[in-house]
């Protein structure tokens, strides 16, 4: 499957750079990066965050009722805004 990617100009120098020096191709660096990080997550999802007040019986709080769908899933998912 081919896909397209946005790098950081620096990160993708560095990926340039750092796969010329090795010998291997920047898909194949992508490529083994990515199974790494695949590996080392675990497969049990996160448990949603109650504790930020969204489903507290007493509506959105005022945090909440202004962010945006990305925004509230972040929240429910302890991450921050």
């Amino acid at each position: 499957m081919k896909t397209t990617i946005d790098l950081a100009d620096s990160l993708a120098a560095s990926l340039k750079a750092k796969t010329a020096r090795e010998g291997i191709s920047m898909r194949a660096a992508v490529h083994e990066a990515l199974r790494l990080w695949l590996k080392s997550r675990p497969d049990v999802p996160r448990p949603i965050s109650r504790e930020i007040g969204l489903m507290a019986g007493k509506g959105l709080t005022a945090e909440a009722a202004s962010a945006s769908w990305d925004e509230l899933r972040a929240l429910s998912y302890g991450q921050k805004m």
